[in-house]
């Protein structure tokens, strides 16, 4: 009953909706008054140098390579007040992309540097300036990094993946018809991670970000590392859900479970609204930590009583290095940036919010556009035991 509902809302939506060009309205777009504004963006930490690129807006009409490029800019740096020093241009940075429409475009952007590192605290200002525009000036300050107390973790087993738990998108590159004696667990192995962190930064509702990350070593033939960002389930904990995308759109449409604790897979997004006395025990959990390696042994070499493939010469190592926990809070102008990463262009809602919505530039570059902000991290280290059993992969 309930779906059949849903689709009688959902038709009633799309009539709606296709009704509205019967509703016509002449817009004229002057293009020969537009003045086109310096852009500058930058994320500033402590004790790092400064680096902000510059550019300038454009029309969308304008299609040249080089529409954003802006020559003859200099940067001033203020810190707490006291000019400190101009700015260097480096080098001109060239960014590919596509915009909500999935239409590409790209931009040519110049990067200042400064010879300088700001503190934890410091009130940092940079003033830009360029013929024949306006000069502009972001402010923002360093914020106090916060503070992981502990961590207690614990395994747990689910039959089902508890983030992307869709099993026909899951992919297994491992056969056992071809490898000897290789086994694979039967459920599907988890992290339940229970972290109490504090923090001192100024201001009301500081937001924080939080990361999971492992880094392999490749072999040494390739002689790399490799940064994997593991996904995080956040349903546990309350303090997560204020940035879920839940809508009642998008609830039709999915039937509220699609999407469901999975915002930000990658990267999780909060306030401390539901600290208490700037303290906080988060409560999360990640799966995915034993990374799979696989190698190619040269002719000669003894496979040993690894997990071996005599087809191609091939074995397979399950990895256990650290879990990194990367735990920063952000200047309140970043937030806007940081909560853009909720638009997902897989979801069905998207036709209607491209339809419906104009698109929102967040901005704290005064007379200019742009974001100018400032974050200040902590780093903490799980460590992982070996993989349990011989000849096994986790699942």
């Amino acid at each position: 009953m309930r779906r059949s509902k849903n689709r009688y809302i959902l038709v009633l939506l799309i009539a709606i909706v296709a009704s509205f060009p019967a509703c016509e309205k002449e817009i004229r777009l002057n293009l020969t008054d537009y003045t086109p504004k310096i852009v500058m963006n930058g994320i500033i930490s402590p004790d790092s140098l400064i680096e902000i690129g510059v550019s300038k807006s454009f029309l969308y009409t304008d299609t040249l390579s080089n529409n954003s490029l802006l020559k003859n800019a200099s940067l001033t740096l203020f810190i707490n007040g006291e000019k400190r020093e101009m700015m260097r241009m480096e080098r001109v940075d060239t960014i590919y992309g596509r915009d909500r429409l999935d239409h590409p475009y790209l931009a040519m952007i110049s990067v200042f540097r400064s010879t300088v590192r700001p503190k934890t605290g410091d009130k940092i200002r940079i003033e830009a300036s360029a013929e024949g525009f306006n000069p502009v000036r972001a402010e923002t300050t360093i914020p106090t990094p916060p503070v992981i107390n502990r961590i207690d973790t614990a395994t747990f087993f689910t039959s089902k993946k508890i983030i992307n738990s869709n099993e026909n998108n899951s992919y297994n590159p491992y056969d056992p018809d071809k490898y000897n004696n290789l086994r694979m667990e039967e459920l599907y192995r988890n992290m339940r991670i229970r972290m109490a962190v504090t923090h001192n930064s100024p201001g009301e509702n500081p937001c924080f970000t939080l990361q999971l990350r492992t880094i392999i070593s490749e072999p040494a033939s390739l002689s790399g590392t490799v940064e994997n960002y593991l996904y995080i389930y956040t349903n546990d904990d309350p303090v997560f859900k204020e940035n879920y995308r839940n809508n009642i759109l998008e609830d039709l449409i999915s039937e509220g479970t699609s999407f469901k604790g999975i915002k930000y897979p990658d990267l999780a997004l909060f306030s401390d609204k539901l600290f208490r006395d700037n303290r906080y025990t988060l409560d999360f959990s990640i799966t995915d930590y034993y990374p799979v390696q696989i190698t190619y042994l040269e002719y000669g070499v003894d496979p040993g009583d690894a997990i071996y493939n005599p087809h191609d010469r091939s074995i397979i190592e399950v990895l256990n290095p650290p879990v990194e926990v990367l735990f920063t809070v952000l200047t309140p102008e970043l937030y806007p940036y940081f909560k853009m990463r909720d638009y997902n262009p897989n979801t069905d809602v998207v036709g209607f919010t491209m339809f419906s919505e104009p698109g929102i530039t967040f901005s704290n570059v005064h007379n200019g556009i742009g974001i100018v902000g400032a974050v200040s991290g902590t780093i903490a280290r799980i460590n992982i035991p070996p993989f349990p059993g011989k000849n096994r992969v986790p699942r």
